[in-house]
């Protein structure tokens, strides 16, 4: 047995003065066989940086590191295995036997292993679930295909419930930070905001708070409730639109491109609900991420959108409209009430058809 420590020295820091703390890491290897290892550190844009590459061939491995945060750590066994821990105030040990991996010490990693152990055994119901849908749609059994879909919206409900009260009630760890993927700050904005002013007075100098609360603020201004930013391009016929002339009626805010299929797809039922309302105050103003002009108007001849509001800078993903309203993929709408606030997101199909019959 083999036993390879490495000390991390950490720079503790507080709103008046940074205390310097030594904390180790002892790592212990059984039926070690010449391991090569990385241990990287995973930054708060969650991008690596390499600490250490080497392979453990005496017994008083040393490295030397400072911080002056908690931070989150990778230690790779290369071509086995992996595990992510945090560093926090206290020493960490780790024991490798083969492909299982233990952590003692770390009050972070011990909330990393729950996190990740919730969120594998709901990936595995739904996957269970997914397969019996499958099944249920080629058999065209109806029944079992309505069962499944309230097996699988009671599922999600009480994911979302029960990790909400689990990441509550964990003790102040940056292990909560890494959660946003799986509760949308979007989707569920009142408990983030709750919850970034929990962590703010013991981890708020972190780079972790920091890019999470950007984050926040950035998806805040977007929120449903918040008056809609914004818009200023040019028209088919450079001439220039802004989002904001349209006050005053409801305005689906939709961001599509001539090359994005689903756009496509969904045109139609918009073209289909403007005929429809258009009488009674409701307008589109579609933001287009092409980048050939031509390509974009073909487009929208071909769908037949020409009596809608359109707008682009050909700029693709880069859009200063894209930019400003985080837009990831598309198709991407907000719904904005005459007043200029966004009351819905990505309303498409059906869901826009019922909103739409419930305001008119």
């Amino acid at each position: 047995m083999k036993y390879y420590i490495l000390f991390l020295f950490l720079i503790f820091s507080c709103s008046t003065k940074r205390d310097i703390n030594n904390y180790s890491l002892n790592i212990e290897f059984k039926n070690s066989n010449n391991e090569e290892i990385t241990i990287e550190k995973v930054k708060s844009d969650y991008s690596i940086e390499l600490i250490k590459s080497d392979f453990l061939d005496n017994d008083n491995y040393k490295i030397d590191l400072l911080f002056n945060e908690p931070t989150l750590f990778r230690l790779n066994i290369v071509g086995k295995n992996s595990i992510d821990f945090v560093l926090e105030n206290n020493d960490v040990n780790i024991s490798i036997d083969g492909n299982d991996i233990s952590v003692i010490g770390s009050v972070g990693t011990d909330n990393l292993t729950i996190i990740k152990k919730y969120i594998n055994d709901y990936q595995d119901e739904r996957y269970e679930l997914n397969r019996s849908f499958i099944q249920a749609s080629r058999d065209d059994n109806k029944l079992e295909i309505l069962k499944i879909r309230n097996q699988s919206e009671q599922l999600e409900n009480n994911f979302t419930k029960n990790f909400k009260k689990l990441i509550w009630n964990m003790d102040n760890s940056i292990a909560s930070f890494f959660v946003a993927d799986y509760l949308k700050i979007d989707d569920h904005f009142n408990f983030w905001d709750s919850l970034i002013l929990k962590y703010e007075k013991d981890l708020g100098y972190t780079s972790y708070y920091k890019a999470l609360n950007e984050k926040f603020n950035r998806i805040k201004v977007l929120s449903i409730g918040q008056y809609a930013p914004e818009i200023s391009l040019n028209d088919p016929d450079e001439n220039q639109l802004t989002l904001s002339s349209l006050r005053g009626k409801y305005v689906l805010l939709d961001f599509w491109a001539a090359w994005c299929r689903p756009c496509r797809v969904e045109n139609p039922n918009i073209v289909k609900m403007y005929n429809k309302y258009k009488n009674y105050g409701f307008e589109v103003f579609q933001v287009s991420l092409d980048r050939d002009k031509s390509t974009w108007i073909n487009a929208i001849n071909k769908d037949g959108l020409n009596e809608l509001n359109h707008v682009s800078d050909l700029k693709f993903w880069k859009s200063d409209a894209a930019i400003t309203y985080n837009i990831k993929s598309i198709p991407a709408s907000f719904f904005i009430d005459p007043d200029g606030k966004i009351i819905a997101k990505n309303l498409r199909g059906p869901r826009l058809e019922k909103k739409l019959s419930e305001i008119f």
